[in-house]
Order: C-alpha cells, then structure tokens, then sequence
C-alpha cells in the first residue's frame, strides 16, 4: 500500500515546500504500516467523497490535505479533508501519516 499526501493552505503556508509526500507501508516498521492499514479500513477510506470536513464558514487560511492511497489490489482514491476533520479514524489517519512522514525524514 502506498499513501501520497499533501498539506495547502493554513497559517504560514509556503507552497514551495508543500510538495505531495508518499509513504509506503513496505518501507516502515511493521507496527507502524500495520496501524496505518488499520485506520484505512476503520475510515472506510475507499468509500469516503472526494471531500471531507470543513465547515460552512471556510477561510483561504483553513488547512487541506488531500489523501491518495493505493491499495495493494490496485484500488486508488484520493480524498481531501479540511480542517477540522471531526471523523475520528480520518483523524486518527492523518496524525498517523504525519507521524510516519516525519519518521521517515529523520536521520
């Protein structure tokens, strides 16, 4: 399973460096890939709409990710989620990839 993100938008942000990051779970220590492909399946990620959280009094300065995962059958989405994302296993996913992005860069 790959996953691509990338963050727009929110206070301080710089485009240049928001170029889409990807993870792939082979890459990662297996507890981490493993709590990643659950939170895939407990967000019913595959079956999400394109867009995600927000509120009807969104500003340019609200942050978005958008999400890409590919599975290992070959299934691809991508949803965007606004902040603040209320759904708790989409939430949960995106601190879950933020934390492995972050791993990964580390020295």
């Amino acid at each position: 399973m790959r996953i691509e993100f990338k963050r727009e938008g929110g206070l301080a942000f710089f485009p240049g460096l928001a170029r889409p990051r990807t993870v792939d779970l082979a890459a990662l220590p297996p507890a981490t890939a493993e709590a990643l492909k659950r939170e895939v399946r407990e967000a019913r990620f595959f079956e999400q709409p394109t867009t995600v959280g927000g509120s009807p009094t969104m500003g340019a300065d609200r942050t978005r990710y958008t999400v890409t995962i590919e599975d290992d059958g070959g299934r691809r989405h991508s949803v965007q989620l606004v902040e603040p994302v209320k759904e708790p296993h989409l939430r949960s996913l995106l601190e879950l990839l933020q934390k492995a992005e972050r791993e990964h860069r580390a020295p």
